[in-house]
């Protein structure tokens, strides 16, 4: 178990919190993924991956869903990043495509080199002043969590804007022209600039690559999505999880919780000594 220094933060009991603990993924977890809906979104497998292996207090107290849906789009990403470092190390293995040629590359990329330090602020919602033209909003709002995400997932293959619009509409508190009076709807003004200003103020959520295309010399940039990274690698790797569990339960008799228990890299050099037993017991 290690301890994590959260970029944002989040208020409990009264008092903001930064630090919380985590343990690396294990079995258990790779098969409730794997067993969990088809139609679970990426933000809904974040959370119940988070949850299970977030605890706060020092490692005494046991996160839950509600928390981790509570934690901003940057918390939950700098979570899934150390997750990924301490369960199967910091090495990144990246494939990009060059969008003006096509060319694929592939990148290696580090947990540290993604890693944003702490923004060092302490509050639930922000204001900011926002003008068009004779125009002017005050506007209070608080960043996307991963609540918003859940809700706006199932939109986003279908109509993205309009989840960016609802993700918008949750996360604004409220907006009051220049003569006090509260906006009912949101203005267009705000809707264009208020995802940049979310953005600033939660640079963990949104990590932007910057690459040369060696074919073609072209330079571009991508978004790296940690959460989409890792649910994508255990994806892959429950494809052989109860073949694992069924080669060490048949040859070492331990039970499938037991095996479960392990991560996969332990699960895999355990194989791997199996792999070098077995031949030469046969050719005895």
């Amino acid at each position: 178990m290690i301890e994590v220094v959260l970029p944002g933060g989040f208020e409990r009991h009264g008092a903001w919190q930064h630090r919380v603990w985590l343990r690396p993924w294990s079995g258990h977890d790779e098969a409730r993924l794997a067993e969990a809906e088809p139609t679970a979104s990426c933000a809904a497998r974040t959370t119940a991956l988070l949850a299970s292996c977030l605890t706060l207090d020092g490692g005494d107290t046991p996160a839950t869903p509600e928390l981790a849906r509570q934690l901003t789009v940057g918390d939950r990403e700098a979570l899934l990043l150390h997750l990924r470092k301490m369960t199967l190390g910091e090495r990144l293995a990246c494939v990009l495509t060059c969008p003006a040629c096509g060319e694929r590359m592939d990148l290696d990329l580090l947990v540290s080199d993604l890693l944003v330090a702490p923004y060092g602020r302490e509050r639930q919602s922000h204001s900011v002043t926002i003008a068009d033209g004779e125009d002017v909003f005050r506007v209070r709002f608080r960043l996307p969590t991963g609540a918003d995400q859940e809700v706006a997932a199932a939109l986003v293959a279908g109509d993205a804007e309009q989840a960016v619009r609802l993700v918008l509409a949750r996360c604004v508190v409220d907006v009051v022209a220049a003569n006090g009076h509260a906006m009912e709807e949101l203005p267009l003004a705000v809707a264009r600039r208020l995802p940049a200003l979310m953005a600033e103020l939660d640079p963990q959520a949104e990590l932007r690559l910057e690459a040369e295309c060696p074919t073609c010399g072209a330079p571009f940039a991508t978004l790296f999505d940690a959460a989409g990274y890792v649910q994508q690698e255990i994806t892959q790797a429950s494809g052989e999880l109860f073949r694992e569990i069924h080669l060490l339960a048949y040859h070492y008799h331990w039970s499938e919780a037991e095996i479960l228990a392990l991560t996969g890299p332990r699960r895999r050099r355990y194989l791997g000594l199996l792999a070098e037993t077995l031949p030469k017991e046969h050719a005895q």
